[in-house]
């Protein structure tokens, strides 16, 4: 029987193409998104067996609530949704910093919470979090963006040492500087200093992520779980 997977901001960036290729690969899909949602109910149209959509906003409890409603019933979350921020940390506002973390931390530990007790009752699950290398190394003025996303390795760990009884892995990516989606909004002079202090010398391929996606979704993956997998090019070894 095919498995259900909730992606939570798939409707851009690596979100989308994760829900691509899962539906390739056989997958019923929830996604979840709160812009261009006119690409998600275009797959909808194609697969209306297999793809459910959710338009809601996950830094509401409220947003939230739909979500799991909607997902109540599926093997595994990806928490792709996330939210930038930059500002140097003596300036950056409250309302800023609450927002990114509702966003990128809050939301990630109650949606889990909302779906881990049927995963519990069919005794298998996964659970992926998305983190940053930016959590990795204190770039100056990323203060609220890192915060949040440093706190999903420490949620990462926990969710894993309670949920390792009932088959439920969970585990946590960390991608560096990827061939697509924020990076084009870098200056070339930017991205050609990020690279040359990567040692693949290039910028991290988005189909590794996917391909470690699939990995971690699979029953031969039951053994990985409270890892924090960096997808970097070796940046910040």
């Amino acid at each position: 029987m095919a498995k259900t997977v909730l992606i939570t901001g798939a409707s851009g960036g690596i979100g989308l193409r994760i829900a691509k290729s899962l539906i390739s690969s056989g997958f019923n899909m929830v996604l979840q998104g709160n812009r261009n949602m006119e690409v998600l109910m275009a797959l909808q149209e194609l697969h209306p067996d297999r793809v459910r959509v959710v338009s809601a906003d996950i830094s509401s409890m409220d947003g939230i609530a739909l979500v799991v409603q909607a997902a109540a019933d599926c093997d595994a979350v990806l928490h792709c949704a996330g939210i930038p921020s930059a500002g140097i940390s003596w300036k950056v506002s409250t309302e800023e910093f609450r927002k990114v973390n509702a966003v990128n931390y809050e939301a990630p530990f109650f949606l889990s919470q909302g779906i881990i007790p049927s995963m519990r009752k069919k005794n298998w699950g996964r659970i992926v979090f998305f983190s940053s290398i930016v959590a990795q190394t204190g770039i100056p003025g990323t203060t609220a963006y890192s915060a949040s996303k440093s706190a999903l390795f420490g949620l990462t760990r926990t969710l894993a040492s309670e949920l390792g009884a009932n088959n439920i892995t969970v585990n946590c990516i960390a991608p560096g500087y990827m061939d697509e989606g924020m990076i084009r909004e870098i200056p070339e002079a930017m991205r050609a200093e990020i690279i040359a202090k990567t040692p693949v010398a290039k910028l991290s391929d988005t189909d590794g992520i996917v391909k470690l996606v699939e990995l971690l979704l699979s029953n031969e993956a039951n053994s990985i779980t409270g890892q924090v997998l960096s997808v970097n090019g070796g940046l910040g070894m």
